[in-house]
């Protein structure tokens, strides 16, 4: 199969499973704390309400605040287009150098920052201030996950860690060290997509807004792109998470149509799975004051730390 219809592929599915992945969660949520909860395809009416609407601009905004729903989409939009998250051997599949990778994840975040900072409002520079402390401490920890992954496939791309893991069976059964860097991975995806206990995605309140608060000045269509890049980037990091976890199957250059209509549902389900996981841990735990989420994702990069340590000496071994 010809790599650019394996990318073509990928990103339609992702695009389409993208707003599905933030109702099945909110969905699960509801069922586990006793309420009936929304339909969960409700994302989709929701996102082509806000493109209906107007945009309410501030008087106070620069060009920045128009230009961040366009990068912080764009980042979301590279990412789904050049990880291993329903096939493996993309046409940009050279591009998902884990360096690369967490660049382009720093860079929507600093996006996101600035659009927060800059009409100058009390809520957008709180948010910012805390997005960007998290992020310093978030940033060091992706690259030493990847970098643990790396050594055990022999890739610096993604998607060559994940092919590797394909052919080389499980991964985690062959190298049982790299299940502190998955953890780590999954810590490191609840901190960046707002979820507990670092954030609450549905939060309006002052003393625990981080994403919200530097979304607050988006409206209509802004405000659409700035929710559909979080949904998407969600999906991203859930399916990445469950490629690591269980690599196959994935749809490949040798991939027949059966295989490809087989890897395409296993997708469905890998995030059904994956969400319903984030709903449980959402509904046990409480949302962890911020001074703590310091602790938090200290812990992930030290799973993340030992991990490569522990990879670095099966090398030298």
């Amino acid at each position: 199969m010809n790599p650019i219809v394996l990318t073509i592929i990928q990103i339609v599915v992702v695009l389409l499973i993208a707003p599905l992945s933030v109702g099945l969660t909110r969905f699960f949520k509801a069922r586990f704390q006793g309420r009936h909860g929304a339909v969960p395809w409700l994302p989709y009416l929701t996102y082509a309400t806000m493109l209906k609407k107007e945009n309410v601009i501030s008087s106070s905004g620069s060009w920045m605040l128009r230009a961040t729903p366009y990068a912080v989409l764009g980042s979301a939009l590279f990412l789904a287009l050049v990880l291993p998250l329903v096939a493996t051997g993309g046409v940009l599949a050279a591009s998902s150098n884990f360096i690369v990778v967490a660049a382009v994840l720093a860079l929507g975040s600093a996006f996101l920052v600035m659009g927060g900072l800059d009409t100058g409002s009390a809520f957008g520079g709180m948010g910012s201030s805390r997005e960007m402390t998290i992020v310093s401490l978030l940033e060091p920890t992706i690259i030493l996950t990847f970098a643990a992954f790396a050594l055990a496939t022999g890739s610096s791309a993604v998607d060559g860690m994940i092919a590797g893991s394909q052919m080389a069976g499980e991964l985690l059964i062959t190298a049982p060290y790299l299940s502190l860097s998955l953890l780590a991975l999954m810590l490191v995806a609840l901190a960046e997509n707002a979820r507990y206990p670092v954030d609450d995605e549905a939060t309006h309140l002052e003393l625990t807004m981080v994403r919200e608060a530097m979304i607050l000045d988006y409206s209509g269509p802004y405000l659409a792109m700035m929710e559909y890049a979080a949904a998407l980037k969600f999906t991203v990091f859930a399916l990445l998470v469950a490629n690591f976890a269980m690599p196959t199957p994935l749809i490949m250059t040798s991939s027949t149509l059966l295989e490809v209509l087989l890897a395409i549902g296993a997708t469905f389900v890998k995030l059904g799975v994956v969400m319903f996981a984030v709903a449980l841990l959402e509904s046990t735990i409480a949302k962890m004051r911020f001074y703590r989420v310091q602790e938090f994702l200290t812990g992930a990069f030290f799973m993340a730390l030992t991990g490569l340590a522990l990879a670095l000496l099966s090398q030298l071994l």
